[in-house]
């Protein structure tokens, strides 16, 4: 299937490693010229090198996505680049861990920050260029939480939820103009992150990585984890001509383990 996305402009956040930077490879692959933004410097680097290997333009940009300073000069650098943004992958780290009783007026704040209001401001900032040309795509990743709220971790479930809100009430205003607006809901990935976690529980509890991985993924419904590149093609669907007409939506990509009928 052709999803005549060569050409194209994306600016992914958080895109060194994990589920953004499945993003980025996928649309690469599909002939999408890429701005990967992430504050660890070595990992973006290496994440440039690959992504150029499929024959697109990269730039590669140090930030921190919470920062206001940060997301206007990520799109300045962009247009001054490549005239233009036509795809918005809006990707960041979760919020602290903790139950509503754990959780300081500062981490929430701070959860605000790094959640919504960046969701927010990328989007603003983004906007105009859209609209000027009749085209645009913007991808929020966010949890599967916002369908099925998760234990201690209360301000991932407030805020990913509240980007949820923010992009389900813009999308009606937006299609007009050609520009769509949607969440993915990412369960469980096997992403560095993970794989840390794995490793560190497996030499805890004096077991093979093999075995802890066994019995971790023992209640997941396709019992594994899954590949970020699968994340990376769903992004890319939502970005095609094909997916015109999606819009509002909030897919998860779970293996079934989310068990809520919406």
């Amino acid at each position: 299937m052709n999803l005549n996305l060569k050409g194209k402009t994306a600016i992914i956040g958080g895109s060194s490693k994990g589920l953004g930077k499945a993003c980025a490879v996928s649309l690469a692959r599909e002939g999408v010229n890429v701005v990967i933004c992430a504050r660890n410097v070595e990992a973006l680097k290496i994440t440039e090198m690959e992504i150029e290997a499929h024959g697109v333009e990269t730039l590669a940009l140090t930030a921190d996505m919470s920062v206001a300073d940060d997301n206007r000069r990520i799109v300045s650098a962009t247009i001054e680049k490549f005239g233009g943004v036509d795809i918005l992958i809006n990707n960041s780290g979760g919020p602290k861990p903790g139950t509503f009783r754990e959780v300081s007026e500062d981490d929430m704040d701070e959860a605000y920050n790094s959640v919504l209001k960046y969701n927010i401001r990328m989007i603003n900032l983004c906007l105009p260029y859209m609209e000027k040309k009749g085209w645009g795509r913007i991808i929020n990743i966010a949890s599967v939480s916002v369908k099925e709220p998760l234990p201690n971790i209360v301000l991932s479930n407030i805020f990913r939820s509240a980007v949820v809100s923010y992009a389900k009430t813009i999308s009606r205003d937006l299609i007009p103009k050609g520009i769509t607006v949607n969440t993915v809901c990412p369960g469980y990935f096997k992403t560095d992150r993970i794989t840390q976690l794995i490793n560190r529980g497996a030499e805890a509890e004096n077991i093979s990585v093999e075995e802890y991985e066994r019995r971790a993924i023992e209640d997941f419904p396709h019992k594994r984890y899954m590949d970020p590149m699968e994340l990376g093609e769903m992004v890319c669907y939502l970005c095609s001509d094909q997916a015109r007409s999606v819009t509002g939506t909030t897919i998860q990509i779970d293996g079934g383990l989310v068990s809520g009928l919406l």
